[in-house]
């Protein structure tokens, strides 16, 4: 809006003077009021309209949003946007928590099929100072169970070898080991030095050992049989099936339960490899048994009295180096062949 003052010179100047001086007032309080509708404006903008739909101030537009949803009010509809927000992102947390899980579940599968070393994997076990829990299988922080340990192996290592380090104790357990693609797994007393298996026992207590549909070269030193009647459906102190060559050196079976209990000391199966040697064997059922299509040896290192049976071929062959040194309490059980198995 533009004024014009009066410029008739026909009035005095004092009256003229004060006419122009509303003039002046006038037009700043104009520019005042354009100044205040312009703030006015933008703090409608940014208004939260709290009312009814009756009333007739109310801005429609900010009650319905994008997806064109009527609400009450635009307070409502705030409130339901950002209830929305929360939501999706309390899914996209969880989802996110999932995606974590995952991802740890995959690695650790990763570790367990590739192995997670360049080097060989020690782990040691210690029935008294070691922790299932707590520990990470080191030196200095072992392993309770030999169990444990056989869980850490994994299926596959770019090392040379998987070694057990188990320090004397009494180990009550079944350990399984499964499916490894591994060029050595050791599982050994880690007093190696001081064994004399024919004249004492290791130090190093173990129930049953079970290694199945596993490559490489599988040594087992320094172990004492324990429990034998308590081993899981009497098959045998140590069992391998489906092996690549399994040896079992310098190892004492001497539980008398195993011979009351028909329980072999070593049980050769499923076209596995190997043999014992340089072990001891007495009071047993028998000291080693193969079957279906396995091929092992079983030297004269190894020693041994009172035992129901030597050796069984059962569907397989045993060769036997030199002199056999397992006596039995019959004979003619020393060696014993079976559905086409032979001993030479």
């Amino acid at each position: 809006m533009q004024l014009e003052k009066w410029e008739d010179g026909k009035l005095n100047s004092d009256k003229r003077d004060r006419f122009n001086r509303n003039v002046d007032k006038m037009k700043a309080a104009m520019l005042e009021m354009s100044q205040n509708m312009a703030s006015l404006e933008k703090k409608m903008h940014h208004l939260v309209v709290n009312a009814s739909g009756d009333d007739n101030t109310e801005v429609v537009g900010m009650r319905t949003n994008f997806n064109g949803t009527y609400f009450e009010s635009a307070d409502l509809r705030l409130t339901a946007t950002e209830r929305t927000i929360a939501n999706q992102l309390a899914v996209t947390e969880l989802e996110m928590a999932n995606l974590r899980a995952d991802n740890v579940r995959l690695q650790d599968q990763l570790n367990a099929l590739y192995g997670a070393t360049e080097g060989n994997l020690d782990l040691y076990v210690d029935a008294a100072k070691g922790d299932d829990v707590a520990n990470d299988g080191s030196f200095a922080k072992p392993y309770k169970t030999i169990s444990k340990a056989a869980s850490k192996i994994p299926r596959a290592i770019n090392g040379n070898s998987v070694n057990i380090l188990i320090s004397p104790g009494y180990y009550n357990e079944d350990v399984y080991i499964k499916n490894k693609q591994i060029s050595s797994i050791y599982i050994k007393n880690i007093n190696t030095d001081t064994l004399d298996v024919e004249n004492k026992q290791t130090g190093v207590f173990l129930r049953h050992l079970n290694i199945q549909d596993c490559s490489g070269y599988l040594y087992i030193t320094g172990i004492n049989q324990l429990n034998a009647d308590l081993v899981p459906g009497k098959k045998g102190t140590f069992v391998f099936t489906r092996c690549s060559y399994a040896s079992v050196g310098f190892c004492r079976f001497d539980d008398p339960k195993a011979k009351t209990n028909e329980v072999p000391a070593v049980l050769i199966d499923g076209g596995s490899k190997g043999g014992a040697h340089n072990s001891y064997f007495v009071n047993q059922y028998a000291a080693q048994v193969d079957q279906y299509t396995s091929h092992s040896s079983f030297p004269y290192t190894n020693k041994g009295s009172n035992n129901t049976f030597g050796i069984i071929a059962d569907g397989s062959i045993i060769q036997v180096n030199g002199t056999l040194g397992v006596t039995t309490t019959v004979a003619a059980n020393q060696k014993m062949e079976r559905n086409g198995g032979k001993i030479f």
